[in-house]
């Protein structure tokens, strides 16, 4: 099987942060208040997140203990290496205290996933797993159904707008994804659909926490590449 490279593991783990509506206002937060050379140093600055909120996000995303996650966040770690050590732990189906003792000062988040062999594909179930029932959560789409979409390769963003504006047109949630083209926007299909500007908005409301994922050849991926 194919061990998860470096671009593969940054921009899966990246990505279910950022669609994950309970984890993205984390993501974002660690990576301006926690970026870490290093599992077991933080850089001290002026914005810091909560613990009790940070380890729950992680806690109730990964379905791990909370008081775990503020063990190792007491013990010097930051939650954004903890929230990537979570998700490994889900993917490889390990504990995280596993995939945590292979951390040092010395090695990344790539170096972990290979010693434990860690495959593309588990990453890729991962991620979709996460995403899917995120989905659920936030715009109320079967997750099964999100999550054969997501096989069928549509973006996490377009299946949660899709999602609304299907229950908001009462048609099937394939037809809506079907006329969303290269060259229009979310908004256009709103109005093909005869859906009203105001409930547009609580539409993409719902939806906008995959709005700013980007494919793994793009920049923001690069530099969460970086943190690993």
């Amino acid at each position: 099987m194919k061990i998860v490279n470096r671009k593969t593991i940054a921009a899966m783990v990246a990505g279910t942060f950022i669609i994950a509506g309970a984890a993205t206002p984390f993501i974002v937060q660690a990576a301006e208040a926690q970026e870490t050379p290093s599992a077991y140093h933080q850089k001290e600055t002026k914005k810091q997140l909560d613990p009790q909120i940070a380890s729950k996000r992680i806690s109730d995303t990964f379905g791990i203990e909370q008081s775990v996650v503020l063990k190792y966040n007491n013990n010097g770690m930051s939650f954004n290496d903890i929230g990537k050590a979570a998700f490994l732990a889900k993917a490889g189906n390990k504990s995280i205290d596993s995939v945590i003792s292979k951390k040092t000062a010395d090695n990344n988040w790539k170096d972990v996933a290979e010693s434990l062999g860690i495959t593309k594909e588990q990453i890729k179930t991962a991620h979709q797993d996460l995403a899917s029932d995120q989905l659920n959560k936030r715009t109320g789409i079967d997750k099964k159904a999100a999550l054969n979409l997501l096989q069928d390769g549509y973006h996490p963003h377009d299946i949660g707008m899709a999602s609304q504006l299907a229950t908001a047109s009462k048609k099937p949630i394939k037809n809506v994804l079907a006329l969303k083209k290269i060259n229009n926007t979310w908004s256009d299909v709103a109005a093909q659909l005869g859906i009203d500007a105001e409930t547009f908005k609580k539409d993409f409301k719902n939806a906008e926490h995959g709005s700013h994922h980007k494919g793994p050849q793009d920049k923001d991926n690069d530099d969460d590449e970086r943190r690993f």
